[in-house]
């Protein structure tokens, strides 16, 4: 918690919980152990000898060590066990409670004795098998985990022309009179101003016509420029008598046309510009209409479902540069009927009654001008079932599997239909959702193949269905008889990566949760409440106990169980517990297996995955249970009852003091929030095998920390088998993922450092890296959580507790009459009164004094006037001050 933040209580708008500002972390950890079998043939590991097996035994010392005991152990061994537990042993309730006799039964029912420490670190026990089984465990996960997670940017510049000088023109000729100005006119005499020009569709021909001339001056017309609309300029023929023309000038284009005419006299320019409209004939229509068919497809099968015809919908779209007229449809050459349309045929359809059989569809589309443009495809419709046969498995036929693997079904047969297959599927006891068999060829469902895989044993139905072009189908079933037989397995050296975890628990928000009783008391009414809460009875508060907030044999020895039944591989898991060199060991939380190679850590991170979730669902329900028993108890009979034993009650008295309204109170039990944290805090190497040993199974189990890895490799690997096996192992603990699916890289290869500081050369060891902490953000308390090791799994419970909170509410109805409203107002007014008037004496007396410590004999007199009373008083103490203080040798 920083500095600056102040605890505080919030309490919640609306009823809900309140939630403390702030969270310091108190944990209350288990510890525990998970293995995981990882599968390497047992072809890489060096043969076993009975010799081999006692020297391999006979090294454990130091960082390993070692078990062997013949697989028979008799019950005298383990009473023998049982009478060698020190005195000074903490053994939890259940064991302190196990017969010999209980023993001796579970010897005779093919069980075994096994001891081992609990959560708590009290010593507990189980009973595992006497015999240990070989069955081939599920691998868990895949390769493809592992790879799935480490799979892992010239704009136009204006012209600046210069500004022409104007300079006068001197012509040489001197002085002398000025010439006439010379004055130039042009103008356009057809076509007229705003005049129609009509054209045809290929454009309009027309002469331009007009006169120019000089009216005053010396000058003569040299030229004149036609311009039509937007074109360049063209010279007219000029005429002596100053009349102009420009001869078939050509418009395509329809609209208002500008003509300008530009008359030239020595530097002397008139223009003449007029405007007329240009109309242009419509070009004739030889343009054919688009038409497609949309369906339907070419070629296309309809079911006549049992019917005589089927119905058939044809559909399409149209267009034309000008307008559509129609759109007709014809069946196999036969008449045109109209199709309908509701968007002038842009889009059309038409649905018609079609017999069995193969036909030809005709759609013909004719525009406004009447050209025409024709489509035509093919269609069927199928009135017939395709043919369908199971070849193979034959009807009854006997099938058997593998715990496993299961039995795999091979189902194969043949289809055919004139209009061709579409698909052939299968099921399985009559599952509605089929699965696609695989046709011969693409399109070729002549003979078809499908498998279909079943765990359980007894009669099972095999479903084949065949569905045509047309979409008829047709069903065909089978049934088998599936055996599962059990699968015998040669692994009987095993490597095991030894996890050892750590659950914590840590205070989350603390609020209020369910109301466990409301009641009202009337206008001046008591009562006495009792609480009585699980706590206070022995029993009740061992049943109410989790994990969470107590640590406890019982509470402990309980949630073992309900993880052991959370495992899927029982068999392998009660072997996990053979998997220790003493019951100093710990308590085995899971078993799991994966399949490995050096490039992969896939199988691995998928068993932690699921024994995170093991343990997570283990814990909800182990959580959920004791929730369930924390009761709170309020008792609000008017009857006192005195109890004996442990149990006890909380006892008050309440009272409602107000006279006209009730007074309701809310009992709600308070609930607290835990964040649990299950975090991987140490790994460790074990090898275990099974030897035959005169027809005795001997089991040995060898445990040794990451830098006797090399060891352990040496003596049970064959050489040319290490350097892949340890890669393999290196790759599990290197690429491990968290409860977020971050990587992290849990063990490191360090070398040792002398007294300076100074690498030392060839010192390299594996290890886990020291003090490797993961951080855990609580988002709504803002806290931050570091454990040890890697979480890899987080999660949320909440727990009721003993604690109560009480909320008070006043009632909203008056029960007073007006007459004892009234006295209870003016009592009220009455003790106002007399309140004014004790502040009205305390500031007289207050002025009193400050009259006397100022001697103003004018607010003497004044004061004295208003209250002649409390004048004479105050002389009278004056009075006695100056006699105390003539006495004392001093006059003031």
């Amino acid at each position: 918690m920083s500095s600056n933040q102040e605890p505080m209580i919030k309490l919640q708008p609306g009823g809900t919980a309140p939630i403390l500002s702030y969270n310091v972390p108190e944990p209350t950890a288990y510890s525990g152990r998970n293995f995981i079998d990882i599968q390497f043939p047992d072809s890489y590991f060096t043969p076993s000898t009975v010799a081999s097996a006692n020297a391999f035994s006979s090294q454990a010392s130091g960082g390993e060590a070692s078990l062997t005991a013949p697989a028979d152990e008799n019950a005298s061994k383990s009473l023998s066990a049982l009478a060698s537990i020190p005195a000074d042993e903490r053994v939890s309730p259940s064991l302190a409670k196990l017969t010999e006799e209980e023993v001796l039964r579970m010897e005779a029912s093919g069980k075994k004795l096994n001891l081992y420490k609990s959560m708590t670190g009290a010593l507990t026990y189980n009973f595992v098998d006497n015999i240990v089984g070989d069955e081939q465990p599920f691998a868990a996960g895949t390769p493809s985990l592992a790879a799935g997670r480490l799979a892992g940017l010239a704009a136009q510049q204006p012209i600046d022309e210069p500004i022409p000088t104007l300079r006068p023109i001197d012509d040489g000729t001197g002085g002398g009179d000025l010439p006439d100005p010379v004055v130039v006119s042009v103008y356009i005499s057809s076509p007229a101003a705003n005049g129609t020009i009509n054209g045809a569709h290929t454009g309009a021909v027309f002469n331009v016509y007009g006169n120019a001339s000089v009216d005053s001056g010396d000058a003569a017309i040299t030229k004149v420029l036609v311009q039509i609309g937007s074109g360049s300029f063209q010279t007219a023929q000029l005429g002596g008598d100053g009349s102009w023309s420009l001869d078939n000038v050509t418009i395509t284009t329809a609209g208002q046309v500008a003509i300008t005419a530009k008359a030239y006299a020595g530097t002397k320019i008139s223009t003449h510009k007029i405007t007329v409209n240009v109309t242009i004939a419509a070009a004739p229509d030889v343009t054919l209409p688009s038409l497609a068919i949309t369906a339907p497809a070419p070629g296309q099968f309809f079911s006549a479902n049992g019917a005589a015809t089927a119905n058939v919908t044809i559909e399409g779209t149209a267009s034309d540069d000008r307008a559509l007229g129609k759109v007709e449809i014809s069946l196999d050459n036969g008449a045109f009927i109209a199709a309908e349309s509701s968007n002038n045929y842009v889009n059309w359809r038409k649905t018609i009654s079609v017999a069995p059989g193969n036909h030809t569809l005709t759609v013909k589309c004719t525009d406004a001008a009447g050209n025409v443009t024709t489509k035509s495809q093919t269609l069927a419709v199928d009135a017939s079932p395709p043919s369908l046969a199971i070849t193979a498995p034959l009807n009854n036929a006997q099938i058997a599997g593998t715990n496993s693997k299961g039995a795999v079904i091979e189902v194969t047969g043949t289809a055919s239909d004139e209009g061709g297959i579409k698909l052939v599927e299968v099921s399985l006891n009559l599952n509605p959702v089929f699965i696609r068999a695989s046709e011969k060829a693409p399109g070729d469902w002549s003979s078809w193949k499908a498998t279909l895989s079943v765990t359980e044993p007894g009669i099972h139905i095999v479903t084949a269905r065949c569905t045509d072009a047309a979409g008829n189908s047709i069903e065909k079933t089978v049934s088998v008889n599936v055996t599962i037989l059990p699968e015998v397995s040669s692994r009987l050296k095993r490597i095991i990566l030894v996890e050892s975890y750590r659950m914590s628990s840590f205070l989350g928000n603390y609020g209020a949760g369910r109301t466990i009783k409301t009641f009202s008391l009337l206008p001046g009414e008591k009562t006495k409440i009792s609480i009585r809460s699980y706590t206070q009875n022995e029993q009740t508060a061992k049943n109410a106990s989790t994990i969470l907030d107590s640590v406890t044999d019982e509470i402990a020895d309980e949630f073992e169980k309900s993880m052991g039944n959370e495992q899927t591989d029982q068999k392998n898991y009660k072997e996990s517990f053979e998997y220790k060199v003493s019951a100093e060991a710990g308590a085995s939380w899971g078993w799991g297996s994966a399949s490995v190679s050096a490039s992969a850590s896939g199988g691995t991170n998928a068993a932690r995955e699921q024994f995170a979730r093991n343990i997570s669902n283990s814990t909800q329900k182990h959580v959920a249970r004791a929730s369930a028993r924390r009761d709170v108890q309020i008792n609000t009979n008017y009857e006192e009852k005195t109890t004996s034993g442990e149990e006890s009650a909380l006892i008050r008295e309440i009272e409602n003091i107000n006279v006209g309204r009730s007074l309701n109170f809310v009992f709600r039990q308070m609930n607290q929030e835990f964040i649990t944290l299950l975090h991987l805090v140490d790994m460790r190497i074990g090898f275990f095998k099974v030897d035959m040993v005169n027809g005795v199974e001997k089991h040995t189990y060898k445990e040794v920390t990451l830098p006797q890895l090399d060891a352990l490799l040496a003596e049970i690997i064959l050489p040319e088998k290490r350097t892949e096996v340890r890669n393999s192992i290196i790759n599990q603990l290197t690429n491990i993922f968290d409860y977020q699916d971050k990587h992290h890289r849990f063990v490191e290869d360090t070398p040792f450092k002398d007294e300076n500081g100074n690498v030392i050369p060839l010192s390299n060891y594996l290890r886990v890296k020291k003090d490797y902490v993961s951080t855990y953000n609580d988002e709504a308390s803002g806290t931050k959580i570091s454990v040890p090791g890697i979480i890899l799994a987080a999660n949320r419970h909440v727990l009721r507790t003993e604690g109560v909170i009480v909320e008070a509410l006043l009632g909203q109805g008056e029960a007073l009459d007006n007459y004892s409203r009234n006295l209870q107002t003016e009592t009220v007014r009455e003790k106002s009164l007399k309140n004014n008037m004790l502040e009205t004496e305390i500031r007289m007396k207050q002025m009193a004094l400050e009259i006397l410590e100022s001697r103003d004999e004018l607010a003497a007199k004044l004061y004295s006037i208003i209250n002649p009373s409390t004048t004479e008083a105050t002389t009278e103490e004056a009075a006695e001050t100056t006699t105390t203080l003539t006495n004392n040798g001093v006059l003031i």
